[in-house]
Formats: structure tokens, C-alpha cells, sequence
């Protein structure tokens, strides 16, 4: 296992990917970051992006929400909200669905935390979007 790393990537429901791959590239709190094997032990935040990884000479993606990724010198595992493949991801409910949380993050009449909220929903919508650009 010396030139890979084990990747586990986890939401709520299930265990979304388990395997062997070369790299992992996520979206960091503090901007993208890039794992390779041997990397320094590292626990950190995963902001809404697109996490990507090689396996097998083949690149793969997901669009992820919040969540934590512990990095050990030859294992990743990444804890979030949801992750989600450009196969599973409906267009036109995701196009209904970020109009609607755009409309209600600048609305004036909601309070600060519901308009927070739809923010931060609007975040998990544009990563999705972005993963299907």
C-alpha cells in the first residue's frame, strides 16, 4: 500500500466509497487541498465543493456538503453531509430548488437565521451545479 491511500468517504446515511486511490483533492475550509500517501497527519473542515479522487487510472467526483476529513499518512476519511455523483443530481429540480434558496437568502422579511440558513443551502446547491457545469 506504499504508493496509495485507503479513502472512506461517510454521510449520515451511508458509506458512500471505500477503496484504494492515489489522491485526494477536497474543499477545504481554508480553500482546496490536495492529499497524496505519506501526508502529514491533519484534521480539518469540508466546505461544499467538489471532492475528487484517482483510483485505478481513473478520475472520480462528488459534489459533498459540510463536514471533517481526518488525513493519516496512508488513510483519508471524510465525514459530511451528503455526497453526491453528476449521475444522481436531477437538473431542473436542482435549477427549482437554488432559485428558490436565492430568492429567500436576501428576503427581508425572514430573520437573520432563516436567511443564514438558505445561504448555507444556497453553498450545498452550487456545489452540486458546479460538479454538472
Amino acid at each position: 500500500m506504499s504508493g496509495k491511500l485507503m479513502l472512506e468517504i461517510a454521510t449520515p446515511e451511508k458509506l458512500v466509497f471505500s477503496g484504494e486511490v492515489d489522491y485526494v483533492t477536497a474543499p477545504g475550509g481554508l480553500g482546496e487541498f490536495t492529499v497524496l500517501p505519506k501526508h502529514t497527519p491533519l484534521l480539518t473542515t469540508i466546505s461544499p465543493g467538489i471532492l475528487k479522487f484517482s483510483t485505478g487510472g481513473s478520475v472520480k467526483e462528488y459534489a459533498v456538503g459540510w463536514g471533517y476529513a481526518e488525513v493519516r499518512p496512508y488513510k483519508v476519511l471524510v465525514l459530511i453531509e451528503f455526497a453526491v455523483t453528476k449521475d444522481e443530481i436531477d437538473t431542473s429540480q436542482l435549477t427549482k430548488e437554488l432559485e428558490e434558496a436565492q430568492a429567500k437568502a436576501y428576503d427581508s422579511t425572514l430573520s437573520e437565521e432563516e436567511r443564514a440558513a438558505y445561504q448555507k443551502q444556497m453553498e450545498r446547491l452550487k456545489a452540486k451545479k458546479k460538479l454538472i457545469a
